[in-house]
C-alpha cells in the first residue's frame, strides 16, 4: 500500500527526533557523496531503522518489515509518503513522531494489489481488507489468514472517524 499525507512537524523536527532520542541509540556516518545516513538502534528489542537525509527529505526504512517513510518538504508544507502493509502504518516502534494534519481515514490510497486499479480512500481500503480477511476465515478457517491481516488498531488516535487531534 502507498499513501501520502501532510504532517504536522516539519523537516527540522523530525531530524532533531532522529538525532536526540531517549528512546534508541543513533549512529550517524556520511556516505561517499555527502549524504546523512543515521541509524537508530532499540537495544532493548534488537529493533532498527535507518534514515537517509537529503536537503528536502528524509527516507527512513524500517529493517525488519522493510516499510518505507518518505518525508519531504513541500513549500511551507511537510509531506509523509508511506509504503508498506496497511497494519504498518505509523505503528514502527522506531519512528520519530508523525501527526497527520487531516483525518488519514480521508486520504487517498495510491497504490495496492487490494484496489484492482480503482481509486479508494484508506477507509475503504480497510473495509475491502476486513471483508477479504472475513472471507478466508470462513472459507479456509485458521488455513489461509492470518490473524496479523487486519489489525485491530493501526494508531487509532490518528484514524479514528470522532478524534480530534491537538495541537503541539
Amino acid at each position: 500500500m502507498r499513501i501520502q499525507f501532510e504532517i504536522k512537524e516539519s523537516l527540522a523536527n523530525i531530524l532533531d527526533q532522529l538525532t536526540h532520542s531517549d528512546f534508541w541509540a543513533t549512529e550517524i556516518k556520511e556516505d561517499e557523496s555527502g549524504k546523512k545516513i543515521i541509524k537508530i538502534k532499540d537495544l532493548a528489542y534488537n529493533l532498527e531503522a535507518v534514515a537517509e537525509v537529503g536537503d528536502n527529505e528524509i527516507f527512513i526504512r524500517t529493517a525488519l518489515s522493510k516499510y518505507t517513510y518518505r518525508i519531504c518538504q513541500v513549500g511551507d508544507e511537510c509531506w509523509c509518503e508511506y509504503v508498506g502493509a496497511y497494519r504498518g502504518l505509523l505503528e514502527q516502534k522506531l519512528l520519530p513522531m508523525i501527526t497527520p494534519k487531516e483525518n488519514l481515514l480521508e486520504c487517498e490510497v495510491l497504490e495496492s494489489s487490494l484496489l484492482g486499479g480503482k481509486p479508494k480512500t484508506l477507509r475503504e481500503y480497510a473495509e475491502d481488507n476486513l471483508k477479504l480477511k472475513k472471507f478466508r476465515e470462513q472459507n479456509f478457517g485458521t488455513n489461509g489468514f492470518s490473524k496479523a491481516d487486519h489489525p485491530r488498531r493501526v494508531y487509532d488516535e490518528f484514524i479514528k472517524e470522532d478524534f480530534i487531534p491537538e495541537d503541539k
